[in-house]
């Protein structure tokens, strides 16, 4: 295996909130105190083509980008400030994020990297990843093939809107999950004998499952159908609702994009069986359209996410932000250094002593 003397992280301009969370935790290892992190320039012509340009030379470098598919609501707490005019922050859509990202990548690869690693928390079109109507695009497959022919040499993300994503990216790609990162904050900060796990459909049964055993508590499933094929599906039992009834309920799902369909659900769990719902998680934290209003209405206490995307601004602790900087930076490590991703999960207190602090 071809090893790499020099790490360098570059971020991008929507993600230099997490690319310096992640500087950060990897200075906090032997031999990394004299990291920097490196922010290409880049300028916005006046028939908005870009230009992207590496400042510092990174010949023969095992260079890690780190730029998720942020969108213009997740951009102002996502840049750095001294950096991005406030008035250009808008502007920074998720076609503008993608473009910026392949184009570094190709700089990159012109200015003679040794390996490219794009680091992108949140996969851009994860969830058009199938062709479910005719003629239309596998989106998903098309960012993979997309990053590959830029010259990214391996993709590290976190947990995939599907599986079979991996399969779409033609290169090396390794999946992260931070589901353990959020079941530690619920083990931290809340009374476990008191919680209780909720799946409100039958896809979320994967994802109640496994917090339900990280968390040892109570698991119910609702059953949801539609009466008829145009109607809205209908919340038509709750199994296993007397184990939670009484307990602190959460639901959990990889994310939300507009809350819609959740806090409809949590309405009818409300009216129906007189079932409150206390917390609400996911990994990625889309909040398109209103979506942490829409959820606040429902009466539900708190919002835990994670820093896959730049986290909105919120005057209040109602949504709560776990990082996954010790995760990424513990695998861009393994990866440099030619070791085991995996190994981060299988021996999860690996991080010399400074997991504790920071898996929370």
């Amino acid at each position: 295996m071809e090893t790499y003397d020099r790490l360098m992280l570059f971020t991008g301009r929507t993600s230099y909130y997490l690319g310096s969370r992640i500087l950060n935790v990897l200075k906090q290892f032997p031999g990394m105190q004299g990291l920097s992190l490196f922010e290409p320039e880049v300028i916005k012509f006046a028939n908005e083509n870009l230009k992207v340009k590496i400042t510092e030379s990174v010949r023969g470098a095992d260079v890690f980008l780190v730029q998720t598919a942020a969108s213009s609501w997740h951009a102002p707490t996502g840049v750095n400030p001294a950096k991005v005019d406030p008035e250009d922050v808008c502007e920074l859509s998720l076609s503008e994020n993608i473009m910026e990202l392949l184009i570094t990548v190709d700089a990159l690869r012109g200015a003679s990297a040794g390996r490219i690693t794009v680091v992108t928390p949140y996969y851009p079109y994860a969830r058009s990843d199938k062709k479910d109507e005719p003629r239309i695009s596998i989106t998903a497959r098309l960012m993979g093939q997309l990053l590959k022919d830029a010259g990214a040499d391996r993709v590290l993300t976190v947990n995939l809107h599907a599986l079979q994503i991996q399969g779409f990216v033609p290169t090396p790609c390794d999946q992260l999950d931070a589901n353990p990162l959020i079941a530690s904050h619920f083990r931290k900060n809340s009374d476990s004998e008191r919680l209780a796990v909720l799946a409100t459909d039958a896809g979320g049964v994967k994802w109640a499952t496994k917090y339900a055993e990280m968390l040892r508590c109570p698991l119910a499933v609702c059953d949801k159908r539609r009466w008829k094929d145009k109607e809205d599906p209908e919340i038509r039992n709750v199994i296993g609702i007397e184990e939670i009834k009484g307990k602190r309920v959460a639901i959990f799902d990889d994310e939300i994009l507009t809350g819609g369909t959740m806090t409809s659900a949590i309405e009818a769990l409300k009216n129906r069986f007189n079932l409150a719902v206390s917390y609400v998680s996911c990994v990625h934290g889309v909040f398109a359209g209103g979506a942490i209003e829409r959820i606040r209405d429902t009466g539900v206490e708190q919002v835990i996410t994670t820093d896959t995307l730049p986290p909105l601004k919120q005057n209040d602790d109602f949504v709560k932000v776990v990082s996954t900087a010790p995760l990424l930076a513990a695998a861009i490590r393994n990866i440099h250094t030619g070791k085991s991703v995996t190994q981060i999960f299988e021996q999860p207190n690996f991080l010399f002593g400074i997991q504790s602090e920071l898996f929370s």
